[in-house]
């Protein structure tokens, strides 16, 4: 079928993609469960669904749906918990695990905790390890708690005080507990007003390692290590936690731990790799890597999570993901912090899971959603085992990005992206959209991404490039300390002259920008200091750093390390580093997409751009998303999703096309 023939792409499709995450192997390597989730229209919200594969037989069937399913733990090589929602928990507080055979049957009702689990591990035996975040407040003697009393107010006492995703958290923490099932019994074994933010546990169950600070009132930027002896309760602290903040804990062998320590003088650090003995607390410095663990490639055709990080005893070696150029890679690192590649093609491997010397991915290849691959460890050979969006992906119009390469004048190599319009006529002149992506430590790649390929069917060229501050390139390329809106500003308009030239078929005149979060700072920053685009499309934005690091979940470090001053320090920087201040100049009309739950990028800013553009006669447009957050292009309500996608289609038909 040529593309010609194929059904242009829709914001409407996005009730036809199937999001498919962690992805997890029984201890015999024999099976891969895994979760897929679609956007349900007639109850405008997510459904799950449990899949496994044998990879033996190759069959793949569906074993769990009711109630939603997520958090996969293996108990043995032939059974497997999940969480579900199916109305059996004794109160909101706490969560239900069920068990089902891999030979199917219905989901039996296993284990209950007494909290929502963020992360389950098994510990043998009745035992469970789990993270879960609670309440830290003092209860009065009359035993009535302030949550119970203050049903409509809330009280904020620490920083931060609300968090993206997570609403209020002045006063709440996340919690490391051991679950005994035969009795229980439920321990809490960190430290109270410690915030747990990365744990694991010991291959023999013996020890529980974890990372987190321990504060009251403002939460520091440093953090530490700890380990528990299961068996006696004893706590010890393994590093300081004073010099660095410490995270990804990950035992390598049953008394060696590895973790990640990021240091914040400047933007754009990439963590350093360390091993602390659990015994004797002898720390050994790993040689510097130079990137940045996970995933950082931009996608909203993904959806869950799964594991970025883990220790293959079998190789005494560790595996995780890094980010690179445009993609995401899956490596492996010895103890003496060699590193090499396991996979080595473009897209994305977003989580993946090893088990007796199997492997198993989730990953992006070409211009394709997420789809289960098997991985040979040894020859990075991968074979792609289930094929849910095939369908659409081969009925539909998708175009794939196109990447090319060009010396830029800051003295790097630069990438950049372009995505033909449907219908292409060599010739004829098209309106364009440079998309900026978020961070700015993220990247963008040639992965399928669902609101690029709607402007490529509705006629649009779409260009994108990774600027100074993005992933991928080492953290010398992504600090722009006090160049915010300079050196990022400067690579971008080089970029669009780049891409006008290599193709030619763009229209200069009929340019548009459209960017969220970081992305968002540079389409205000960029409509105060340019006119060369058309229209432009700020969403989940930043205006104003002087309010931004008062009111924001991270502001109040994050905003500080980018500009090196606090409004009170150096209000003359922090202004000029504002795209408020260059409001007063903005002629290109700006559609502005927020929401009233985004604590990362709050709405004050919008507001404030949305007010100072309109005061200017600018044509402006403000949408406001009640009750979604940061995540509404990736995550939010699918009624939301289609419309912000309405309103920026609409928005660019009308400027860019006229």
């Amino acid at each position: 079928m040529g593309m010609t023939e194929k059904i242009p792409v829709k914001r409407e499709d996005l009730y036809e993609f199937q999001f498919l995450s962690e992805a997890s192997l029984s201890p015999d390597g024999r099976y891969a469960a895994y979760v897929v989730t679609q956007a349900d229209k007639e109850k405008n919200g997510y459904n799950s669904a449990i899949w496994m594969y044998d990879l033996e037989t190759g069959k793949n069937r569906r074993m769990a749906e009711r109630g939603g399913a997520k958090g996969i733990l293996w108990l043995d090589e032939k059974s497997f918990l999940f969480a579900s929602d199916r109305g059996e928990a004794p109160d909101k507080e706490s969560a239900v695990y069920y068990r089902l055979s891999v030979d199917g049957g219905e989901a039996q009702s296993f284990l209950t905790l007494p909290h929502k689990a963020e992360k389950i591990l098994a510990m043998g035996g009745e035992k469970y390890l789990f993270a879960a975040r609670v309440e830290e407040y003092e209860k009065p003697e009359n035993g009535e708690c302030e949550a119970e009393r203050g049903k409509d107010y809330e009280i904020y006492e620490e920083l931060p005080f609300w968090f993206n995703g997570k609403g209020i958290v002045s006063r709440k923490r996340t919690a490391l507990f051991v679950h005994d099932r035969s009795t229980g019994e439920t321990v809490r074994i960190s430290e109270k007003y410690q915030n747990v933010t990365s744990f694991d546990l010991s291959p023999d169950g013996k020890t529980a390692a974890w990372s987190g600070p321990v504060y009251r009132d403002i939460c520091p930027k440093t953090s530490g290590v700890y380990a528990c002896d299961l068996e006696s309760g004893n706590v010890k602290s393994l590093t300081s936690d004073k010099e660095f903040e410490a995270d990804r804990v990950c035992f390598m062998g049953e008394n060696q731990v590895f973790f990640t320590g990021t240091t914040y003088e400047r933007m754009g650090k990439n963590p350093r790799f360390y091993l602390v003995n659990v015994d004797n607390c002898e720390r050994t410095d790993l040689p510097f890597s130079d990137f940045s663990v996970g995933s950082s490639v931009g996608s909203d055709a993904k959806y869950g999570g799964g594991t970025s990080m883990l220790y293959c005893q079998a190789e005494d070696a560790l595996y995780m993901l890094k980010t690179e150029w445009g993609s995401s890679q899956l490596v492996k690192m010895d103890r003496s912090g060699a590193i090499s590649y396991v996979t080595e093609k473009e897209g994305a491997v977003s989580s993946f899971d090893i088990q007796n010397g199997r492997g198993v991915m989730m990953a992006m290849r070409g211009c394709s959603m997420v789809e289960l691959y098997s991985l040979d460890l040894e020859s990075g050979e991968e074979k792609k085992l289930t094929g849910f969006n095939d369908q659409y992906l081969d009925s539909h119009a998708v175009i794939p990005p196109e990447a090319f390469r060009y010396e830029g004048k800051n003295g790097y190599t630069m990438e950049g992206y372009v995505i033909h319009p449907l219908g292409y006529e060599p010739g004829k002149k098209y309106p364009a959209v440079l998309e900026i992506h978020g961070g700015p430590k993220g990247v963008s790649g040639g992965v399928f991404f669902h609101e690029m390929q709607c402007l490529a069917s509705d006629g649009y060229f779409v260009i994108f490039s990774n600027p100074r501050g993005s992933d991928g390139r080492g953290e010398a390329y992504a600090d722009i300390t006090e160049a915010f809106g300079r050196d990022d500003f400067a690579d971008l308009m080089e970029f669009t002259d780049q891409a006008l030239a290599h193709c030619p078929d763009i229209d200069e005149h009929r340019v548009g920008i459209c960017g969220g979060s970081y992305g968002g700072f540079m389409c205000n920053w960029m409509i105060g200091h340019t006119d060369r685009y058309g229209a432009a499309v700020s969403q989940r934005s930043i205006s104003n750093y002087a309010t931004k690091c008062l009111y924001t979940d991270i502001g109040y470090y994050a905003n500080r390390l980018q500009m090196e001053a606090y409004p009170w320090e150096d209000f003359h920087k922090v202004w000029s580093m504002s795209p408020l201040s260059g409001a007063v100049n903005a002629k290109t009309p700006t559609l502005f997409l927020q929401s009233d739950e985004d604590y990362r990028c709050w709405m004050g800013d919008a507001i404030q751009m949305f007010s100072a553009v309109k005061r200017q006669g600018t044509d402006a447009r403000l949408v406001l998303f009640h009750g979604e957050n940061h995540e509404l292009s990736r995550s939010g309500k699918p009624e939301n999703r289609m419309t912000r996608l309405k309103e920026l289609e609409e928005w660019f038909e009308t400027y860019l096309k006229k």
